[in-house]
């Protein structure tokens, strides 16, 4: 054991060694013994208690509590959704976020959840507290436990998203509201609330290390996936040099305005209630990502691109549950949608429309896809290969 945060008597957090670097998990003293934390043993509701009470902080730790919300009841339930993380909510009042991935600092959460709270963002779930452990060789704190209001009766990117494109593809006979206006104002706004004002310019260091990333992704993408996915191999071999030239476009990106993005912004990151009132989550940056570079600065574009490619995989995802709806349909309704975003997102930037360089959105789309590749592959998510495969074959094989 690393370290460890007691939260009360019975309850702590530890970070401990795994075969992938430190990992937090929470702890439960039962019959004289500790165990990991099982959700409704009281662990969720001793982080609250410990946000409260911030006194004798154990060496290497810090609790921040940003703001309260009550609660009376000390149920505990786990969230019913897919996600790198553990949540569990809490009184139906919060949400507390076990970071269960490797603790690789730096970590960009506290940071990004801070600045939102600070601009007033009201699409993003009220901070309640942050828990950080501090990496004793670098000094990095990254958070092990974040904890936010719960917000009742959302539902999850991937639930609405998919039943807003059955719905206009004519598979649910609902009327379909249209996704891609609201979105792109949500997002739009959600970096005003992030940029510094004047915006931060990107260094030709920076734009170097980000191409550089970028193609790093795809080398990666290229080893790995021709044991998973020959025709996608294929295509990624054979069309190289094509993708090599949209990815250099990122290394002319120096004087870009850079922003503290998102960094791992797709549907499945925003929730929506039955008003249609949208709330962004998950500021922990993407999983395939170095950790300096999720945290570093980046154009707009980035964020707007893997939104954009996120719509095209809601369609691929319908299409793989009814083949039966006619191709050009389902691209019709994909292009239709990302329009929308694009006119949703700039009208919201208004007068800070210089923070969006579209012309870097390809060479992030391109990136995004190989990087949905990496999660599937390395988090043996391969059901999922068929998306990006998919994207693709649109890309290098229309009509295929």
């Amino acid at each position: 054991m690393l370290a460890e945060l007691r939260l009360d008597a019975t309850h702590a957090i530890r970070v401990v060694e795994s075969d992938r670097g430190p990992r937090a998990e929470p702890v439960t003293l039962v019959d004289g013994s500790w165990s990991s934390s099982v959700v409704g043993d009281g662990a969720g509701t001793a982080v609250l208690h410990r946000l409260r009470n911030r006194m004798a902080v154990e060496e290497g730790f810090r609790v921040a509590a940003e703001s309260w919300v009550s609660v009376d009841d000390p149920t505990e339930r786990a969230m019913g959704v897919d996600q790198t993380h553990v949540s569990w909510v809490v009184g139906e009042a919060v949400v507390v976020k076990w970071m269960t991935e490797p603790l690789v600092g730096p970590h960009p959460a506290a940071d990004r959840l801070r600045r939102l709270s600070a601009a007033g963002f009201a699409e993003s779930p009220t901070l309640v507290g942050i828990v950080e452990w501090r990496e004793p060789d670098t000094g990095h704190w990254v958070p092990v436990v974040v904890v936010q209001a719960f917000l009742p009766g959302t539902e999850d990117g991937w639930t609405w998203a998919l039943d807003e494109a059955r719905q206009a593809l004519g598979v649910e006979p609902e009327p379909a509201t249209g996704i891609g206006a609201p979105l792109g104002d949500v997002v739009g706004r959600m970096h005003l609330a992030l940029a510094d004002r004047p915006a931060a310019l990107l260094t030709a260091v920076q734009a170097g290390q980000q191409a550089d990333e970028a193609r790093a992704a795809l080398d990666l993408t290229v080893r790995l996936v021709e044991a998973h996915d020959p025709d996608s191999h294929a295509l990624l071999v054979g069309n190289r040099d094509r993708i090599d030239a949209v990815l250099d476009r990122l290394d002319g990106a120096a004087g870009t305005p850079a922003l503290p993005l998102h960094g791992d912004l797709h549907v499945g990151q925003v929730l929506r209630d039955a008003s249609g009132q949208y709330a962004v989550v998950d500021f922990d940056g993407n999983p395939t990502l170095a950790a300096a570079l999720r945290v570093a600065p980046a154009p707009a574009a980035r964020d707007v691109a893997t939104m954009l490619v996120s719509l095209e995989n809601v369609e691929h995802v319908v299409r793989g549950y009814h083949p039966e709806i006619a191709p050009a349909a389902a691209l019709a309704w994909t292009t239709d949608e990302q329009r929308r975003f694009l006119d949703g997102y700039r009208l919201a930037l208004g007068d800070r429309g210089d923070l969006f360089d579209e012309a870097l959105v390809p060479a992030y789309e391109w990136e995004q896809v190989c990087r949905e590749f990496l999660y599937a592959i390395r988090h043996d998510f391969l059901e999922w290969l068929y998306v990006p495969a998919a994207a693709v074959r649109r890309r290098l094989a229309p009509g295929a």
